[in-house]
């Protein structure tokens, strides 16, 4: 028996209101792990980021602040 089919046998054995609460539980759960993932957007830039890093095509600190002033 793999895990889902050992979870919904669980389920169906409890009582509702428990029910109910894992129901909540679980679409928490759902939410934070979505909230978590990053976009395909952020992973492009992430690796375009790290790729240009690797090639030094970076601002130094120096850089960076000369062009917020």
């Amino acid at each position: 028996m793999n895990l889902k089919e050992q979870l919904l046998q669980e389920i169906e054995q409890a009582p509702a209101p428990l029910v109910s609460q894992l129901l909540d539980f679980l679409l928490f759960i759902k939410e934070r792990h979505l909230e978590e993932e990053i976009t395909k957007t952020e992973q492009a830039n992430i690796i375009a980021s790290l790729k240009d890093y690797q090639e030094g095509n970076y601002l130094t600190l120096e850089e960076y602040e000369a062009m917020q002033a």
